[in-house]
């Protein structure tokens, strides 16, 4: 087992690990659902993952990885996406 100095987490080390760059989130009342894959050219994303969160936590996640990112094009550069991703993914606002 790997304790994270950072998290205090414990990382037992059969703790899988997977690569994604695809993600689908299904919100419902009490929680939303994140399906995390891997593209695959011609064919639909191979999910990996499906992880069950509640609001607070899919609250806290997004504002975790926000900080990270932010931190991230401090220290190495914008992180640039393409328009029409923003637009495939209904989030025009952001742009």
């Amino acid at each position: 087992m790997v304790q994270n100095e950072q998290s205090g987490f414990e990382v037992p080390e059969d703790t899988p690990e997977f690569y994604v760059d695809s993600a689908h989130v299904n919100t419902q009342l009490y929680g939303s659902t994140l399906l995390l894959g891997e593209l695959r050219e011609g064919e639909a994303a191979k999910i990996k993952v499906k992880i069950k969160v509640s609001p607070q936590m899919a609250k806290v996640l997004s504002l975790i990885l926000s900080k990270h990112v932010r931190e991230y094009e401090r220290d190495v550069g914008e992180i640039n996406i393409p328009k029409q991703l923003y637009h495939a993914l209904g989030l025009e606002e952001m742009i």
